[in-house]
């Protein structure tokens, strides 16, 4: 497990240069890369900040992939999509770069996943996730039966947060992935991390222990 802790002015300035090295290096090891986005007010910061790098504006061939979306139409403030657009993107998408919207807004839920699925690569370069209170990752909750699957890799679920209907990646897109990075800002936040740390609770209650070797971006101490 990497933790960084940085001051809460700082935390999304600097939180975004290491995402930004991650990304690069992946670039430079394959030519391309991919990048799953989160959302939440954490995310919505770290989107300004990054988006405000010099260098962002030059990625080249990175494909901007979602870990989960809310059930509701891309421009609903709910959409994770939406939040990416209005902040991440807001000054237009970077040359040569994609981003592949979840649509979870198809009444065909099941369609929606397996047109998702298909899009994802055999593995993700850098995945970014936020953590809730509950301790839940992407739309894994704890107590989910998504939390035990192991074929599909997006699948339907609903959530213990409205907007309840969701779409999500399952945990194997998750451990498979290269580098994780786990948005924490808060105590609450960082209350998770340390039950996390102790390594005695199941996934199922705690699914943030799926991402017990992910770098934490904290801006509070443990």
């Amino acid at each position: 497990m990497d933790i960084s802790v940085f001051s809460p002015e700082e935390w999304a300035e600097r939180s975004a240069c290491l995402i930004q090295g991650a990304v690069r290096a992946a670039c430079h090891t394959h030519g391309n890369g991919t990048v799953m986005l989160t959302g939440g007010r954490s995310a919505e910061r770290l989107y300004y900040a990054w988006r405000g790098l010099p260098d962002f504006c030059g990625l080249r061939s990175v494909r901007f992939l979602f870990g989960d979306e809310r059930c509701v139409l891309p421009g609903d403030p709910e959409s994770n999509y939406g939040l990416a657009m209005r902040s991440l993107f807001a000054r237009g998408i970077p040359p040569g770069c994609i981003v592949d919207r979840m649509e979870a807004d198809d009444p065909d839920r099941e369609a929606a996943c397996f047109r998702y699925e298909r899009c994802l690569p055999g593995k993700i370069d850098v995945l970014l996730l936020g953590v809730g209170e509950d301790g839940h990752i992407a739309s894994l909750f704890p107590g989910s039966w998504a939390l035990d699957e192991r074929v599909r890799s997006v699948v339907p679920v609903v959530g213990a947060k409205e907007p309840r209907e969701r779409l999500t990646v399952t945990p194997s897109v998750i451990e498979g992935a290269t580098r994780v990075f786990v948005l924490a800002n808060g105590e609450a936040k960082a209350a998770v991390l340390k039950r996390v740390s102790a390594g005695t609770e199941d996934f199922h209650l705690l699914p943030a222990c799926l991402v017990s070797k992910a770098t934490w971006l904290l801006d509070t101490p443990i």
